[in-house]
């Protein structure tokens, strides 16, 4: 809902299937999103920022909607983390889905006259 946060989870896992933090030869494991792209499909600004990490393999990261028409539909969130076990460079994308409620972008209250 517009004006509202919206928070992404990450998990990182290692071969054998446990959460596991990753390794990176640049001095960062943990996920980073890299980017956020709007409904109108411009990007957001401030990224890439790194996600919040709650125990191992396990992240999460919090960002406020935009209020009004222009905050309803679909926001892409790319996230990148190093795999725990191969180092490797890893992507997932994941869709915020944004929106009014009841088909209404606000609501105003009628003055009543006395």
């Amino acid at each position: 809902m517009p004006g509202q946060t919206a928070t992404i989870v990450q998990q990182t896992f290692n071969s054998d299937g446990y959460r596991a933090d990753g390794y990176s030869p640049y001095g960062f494991g943990d996920p980073v999103i890299s980017r956020i792209i709007l409904p109108d499909q411009t990007f957001a600004i401030g990224y890439p920022v790194p996600m919040n990490k709650l125990d191992v393999g396990l992240f999460n990261y919090s960002f406020k909607l935009p209020v009004g028409a222009a905050a309803v539909g679909t926001y892409i969130v790319d996230i990148y983390w190093y795999h725990p076990t191969t180092g490797q460079l890893q992507q997932d994308i994941v869709l915020v889905l944004v929106t009014a409620p009841f088909g209404l972008y606000g609501v105003t209250v009628p003055s009543v006259p006395h």
